[in-house]
């Protein structure tokens, strides 16, 4: 064991209310080109199979420093198809054995997760430090976040469907718990949070955004300190590993022979990445507590600290920070109508910092503290701005992209690179339809882009769900059929609602009945256009005149005056609807028809078992004219 340090009092580094008194006492940004093997990493290299029965072999040359697409400097653990050593997949796994430990503290990592259905297990964990000497499970193991599970994918939860997990014993003991996140995890970059101290074990998602979130784990650490009790296997210094594993009983997918199951990874060889902005440990100083590992004794305040506002909107105010510090960082704590936000930056370079979530029309006090990782505080701190946010939108007029939406900030996910250019606001491709605006919106989805590929903005304000507005149109143009998926958002929860379209490249309306969500609020528009597993060629989608309308009096199919079941059909597809059908069109996600029937009945019984495996959507057209468009897979 290197460096014995009992944490004290070393540094003071305030995240929230909820973790007000931790104080940094050591963090990797992954900011040099070279990983650190001397004082913090040791990079395993083997085919173990973790002893899960994973596919990967594990190397040096799947470990990397990179920057991310934002710019920042990441840890990045690459896995990718490629035969080595008898294994046709290779990833990387690290660690801090013997080089960094913590007994009890706050530890956390930022990190992007990539694309985990199906076969890939990315997670952030942590083992005792004695595990060399003792062996598992008996070092004990706290699974900070894992992601890749069978049971979240074949509920379609891969993108929110985590969990956190205790491992102990003298044979074995372990209590893991599911959650559901409620939105994306894989979309961008995350914080996952283990808060530890003598009598509890919790897990947290993104407590830099959502400072009074609820544990998504939380197990009592109480007992007694003798063999097989859970007590005496946590209360002992733990080192940190992050690895991206391919396969394993974990996500069902076992032996080389199932290779083609890990649709995750790409066959030509493109690695599938996880990145890791950084990991940092926090301590209160408090009796019990121990660190090991190298630490610094900066004692040198940031200096030239200014604040300037930037684009101000109905909902968001952008700060424009700068600072100077020798440590190469700045961290900006923001206090704003009551909430307490960091972000970190680096000295001497403008950073801009938007703070979303606020209401129309307001007037926000904004105060700002410049800070080094160390708790030296700019002199001139806090620095206090005051903002008006602009009048909202009215939450009942159309965003057409005239008047209404085409000043709108959205945000790309899932798309690679999430490039800007992506989404832009054009002219109508066929203004001769049923839509004959001026202007429409355009996104370009790329191959390989996941199959939640979409956009999302928070210019709608706070939208309270009511009879009012409880059903929304949009008329959109694609170059396929597929799934359009309209989701809302707020910071605790989130709903979809999936329709198809049924023409290629011709406007057409569809509706989205969100009733159901009546008397809830959200604030986040999300928008999914070709929600869709096929990525092999580029795909543009169009849409417009999003409105918001009431529910009364709807004559409109809804799903539930057509009942396609079950979702996931192995042979026999049931079909009915409270009137007759005239016919039942099946498709391929590509638009391409694999089975019609036509009947004159409200219900019919449909043999799938000789079309193969996949999603496909299934049209239910009714005797007055009337059609439904629902999704199923076939396995």
């Amino acid at each position: 064991m290197k460096n014995l340090y009992l944490v004290l009092c070393l540094f003071t580094f305030v995240i929230s209310a909820k973790s007000q008194d931790y104080k940094l006492v050591w963090e990797d940004n992954f900011d040099n080109t070279v990983l650190n093997e001397s004082q913090l990493w040791n990079v395993e290299v083997n085919a173990d199979g973790g002893g899960n029965q994973e596919l990967q072999y594990y190397r040096r040359e799947n470990i990397s420093i990179e920057k991310a697409v934002t710019g920042e400097n990441c840890l990045v653990l690459s896995a990718k198809k490629q035969s080595y050593g008898g294994r046709l997949v290779t990833s990387g796994r690290l660690n801090t054995r013997q080089n960094v430990a913590v007994k009890y503290g706050k530890i956390e990592a930022r990190i992007k997760l990539p694309h985990t259905g199906n076969g890939l297990w990315p997670a952030f964990w942590m083992l005792g430090d004695d595990y060399s000497s003792v062996g598992w499970p008996r070092c004990g193991e706290i699974d900070i976040l894992e992601m890749g599970n069978i049971d979240g994918v074949s509920q379609g939860k891969q993108t929110t469907f985590m969990n956190g997990a205790c491992h102990w014993g003298e044979y074995w003991t372990f209590i893991a718990q599911n959650s559901t996140a409620a939105y994306s995890v894989q979309d961008d970059f995350h914080l996952f949070t283990l808060i530890w101290d003598e009598s509890y074990i919790k897990m947290y998602l993104d407590l830099d955004k959502y400072p009074n979130a609820s544990a998504y784990y939380t197990m009592s650490i109480a007992g007694s300190d003798v063999d097989g009790d859970v007590y005496h296997y946590f209360h002992k210094p733990f080192s940190l590993v992050f690895n991206l594993a391919v396969g394993g009983i974990y996500t069902g997918i076992t032996g080389n022979d199932n290779i083609d199951q890990i649709t995750a990874l790409s066959t030509d060889g493109t690695p599938a990445k996880m990145y890791v902005d950084y990991v940092r440990i926090y301590q209160k100083g408090l009796a019990g507590e121990e660190f090991y590992g190298p630490t610094s004794n900066d004692v040198q305040a940031p200096t030239s600290f200014t604040v300037t506002s930037g684009n101000v909107t109905s909902n968001s105010v952008e700060l424009l920070l700068n600072a100077t510090d020798n440590s190469g960082y700045v961290f900006y704590t923001i206090n704003c109508n009551g909430n307490q936000l960091v972000t970190k930056a680096t000295s001497g370079i403008q950073t801009s910092y938007i703070i979303t979530g606020l209401q129309p029309n307001n007037n926000y006090n904004i105060s700002i503290v410049a800070k080094d990782g160390s708790e030296n505080v700019a002199s001139n701190s806090p620095l206090v701005i005051n903002k008006t946010t602009i009048a909202g939108w009215d939450g009942h007029s159309t965003i057409d992209f005239e008047t209404v939406g085409q000043d709108w900030t959205w945000g790309i996910f899932g798309n690679l690179d999430n490039a800007s250019s992506l989404y832009s606001v054009v002219s109508n491709p066929n203004p001769n339809g049923i839509n004959t605006s001026s202007n429409c919106t355009k996104y370009i989805i790329n191959p390989d882009a996941a199959s939640y590929a979409g956009v999302y903005s928070e210019n709608i304000g706070t939208l309270p769900i009511s009879t009012a507005n409880s059903k929304v149109k949009i008329m959109v143009y694609k170059d396929r059929i597929s799934s359009f998926d309209l989701k809302f958002e707020n910071a605790t929860s989130s709903f979809d609602t999936f329709v198809s379209n049924s023409l290629i490249n011709q406007w057409e309306e569809l509706t989205f009945d969100i009733s159901s969500h009546i008397g809830k609020n959200y604030t986040k528009l999300v928008l999914i256009p070709d929600n869709s597993i096929d990525r092999i060629n580029q795909h543009i989608c169009y849409w417009d005149n999003i409105s918001f309308t009431s529910i009364t009096g709807v004559t409109d199919v809804q799903y539930h005056s057509v009942k396609v079941y079950p979702t996931f059909v192995s042979d026999i597809l049931q079909v009915k609807a409270d009137q007759k059908i005239t016919q039942i069109i099946v498709r391929n996600m590509l638009g391409q028809i694999v089975k019609s029937t036509e009947i004159n009945d409200s219900e019919k019984a449909i043999s799938l078992s000789d079309i193969s495996a996949g999603n496909y959507l299934v049209t239910v057209i009714l005797s007055n004219g009337q059609i439904s468009v629902q999704k199923i897979i076939k396995q």
